[in-house]
């Protein structure tokens, strides 16, 4: 019978899952319950030390493979549940509809095997099983977001080829980039890809896109972290490097370009999540765990970044807002604009020092790309400014009552708990760097 700890991490959420779906009608139940299982999975995780802890044994058999739970994979889900955990509790005050939840648990499981697998190359089969599995979080039925969702879903699909091609071909420059650099822009939404994740950001819910672009990029990251340090070569290649860096200055125009032309928050949401993607593709440069302390750090000030804006996208998007009702009436705007700057990397956000060492990761194979990335960064930061300046924080005081509820005293909290969490991130910039470093035994 098998006992090892990873089988606890593909069953868990499963289970999960299933229990959140027979709870659909009762939206704040099913958050609840998942909620509970993932603070008892994080529980779990952090008493299933490898070798010392509870089901010592780390590795378990899955369909003729073996799935080994590394030290640096239970770090990385130590920090991924309660992320998901935090992500429910914004659902909890701004719903995102009845498959959130469910599809959340469910994808833990892919994801996680994914990364556990041996050989490497099949857990991009298994990012396409946890894109599956939050298509209807992102679909809901509506017709609108469909393209986008299934253009993302259609990207992750066709990865999955290059991807084994490029952990499988020999090790020759010439053929293994050839497969690697698609593999990576296609999982990270790279120039030309990027097309999916323009789309959710402007047509998708706030809190799903925190889900998919904000949680999930997580492990995708790692994933595509680990891909190429099977293939050094591919990565080595001319090719390779200057082709993500090109890739990553044009990604960084295009989200500028959405931005400005953006006529609702959303559509400057959606800009704002390229600039910052188009940084974190110079994290495949560097290898091993250079790479990862380049990464990592970005990916959670981004999943802080986008549940702030989750929080407070309904009131900025609001016909009016809120009048001064209430001494936290410019709270959820507070967190909009916060998030939105972090995006867009302006100096004392959480972006701010994630998004300079991932640039100087990136120049030394040229300076056109970098000056580009840098000028994008700069415009972005412009144009963020005045949409936020176009907008009053707080209506003039009138009859009548005002507009939109009161905050909870919970939403209050939860919204300055992840304030306050970001404003630390942003005034101290090492901050993240070390707290990664020193979780995932980098340092």
């Amino acid at each position: 019978m098998e006992t090892g700890f990873p089988l606890v991490m593909l069953v868990g959420p499963a289970l999960a899952a299933i229990v959140a779906l027979l709870l659909r009608r009762f939206r704040r139940g099913q958050t609840a319950a998942g909620l509970v299982a993932l603070a008892l999975l994080t529980l779990l995780l952090a008493l299933a030390e490898p070798g010392t802890g509870l089901l010592a044994d780390n590795t378990v058999g899955f369909y003729g493979r073996e799935l080994t739970l590394t030290p640096f994979i239970r770090a990385l889900f130590l920090v991924i549940y309660p992320a998901l955990a935090a992500l429910f509790a914004v659902a909890w005050f701004r719903p995102a509809g009845r498959a959130l939840v469910p599809a959340g648990l469910a994808a833990l499981a892919p994801l996680a095997a994914a990364l556990m697998i041996d050989p490497p190359g099949l857990g991009a089969v298994l990012l396409v099983v946890a894109a599956a599995f939050v298509v209807p979080a992102l679909h809901g039925g509506r017709h609108e977001p469909a393209g986008a969702t299934w253009r993302t879903f259609l990207f992750t699909a066709v990865a999955v080829a290059p991807a084994l091609l490029a952990v499988s071909s020999p090790g020759s420059d010439a053929a293994g980039w050839l497969y690697a650099l698609p593999a990576a822009l296609l999982l990270l939404g790279g120039f030309p890809f990027y097309s999916g994740a323009a789309g959710l950001g402007r047509t998708a819910s706030p809190v799903s896109l925190a889900l998919v672009l904000g949680v999930m990029p997580l492990v995708v990251v790692a994933f595509v972290l680990g891909l190429l340090d099977h293939a050094p070569a591919a990565r080595a290649a001319v090719g390779f490097q200057s082709a993500v860096r090109w890739s990553a200055a044009l990604t960084a125009w295009v989200g500028v370009w959405h931005m400005g032309r953006a006529a609702e928050g959303r559509a400057l949401v959606a800009g704002a999540v390229l600039l910052d993607m188009a940084f974190v593709l110079l994290a495949t440069l560097s290898p091993g765990a250079d790479g990862l302390l380049l990464a990592l750090p970005a990916l959670i000030s981004r999943c802080l970044s986008l549940l702030l804006i989750a929080l407070g996208m309904e009131r900025f998007a609001a016909s009016h807002p809120p009048q001064p009702g209430s001494r936290w009436a410019v709270l959820p705007t507070a967190a909009f604009a916060f998030g939105l700057l972090s995006l867009v990397g302006l100096p004392l956000t959480a972006g701010f020092g994630g998004r300079w060492a991932l640039l100087a990761a990136g120049t030394p194979g040229g300076p056109w790309p970098a000056i580009g990335l840098v000028a994008a960064m700069l415009l972005g930061m412009l144009v963020a400014w005045r949409a936020l300046l176009r907008r009053p924080v707080v209506e003039p005081a009138v009859d009548g009552p005002p507009v939109g509820p009161p905050l909870g005293p919970a939403e209050v909290s939860l919204t300055l708990v992840l304030l306050g969490l970001a404003v630390l991130c942003g005034l101290w910039p090492n901050l993240l760097p070390g707290l990664v470093a020193r979780l995932l035994g980098l340092g």
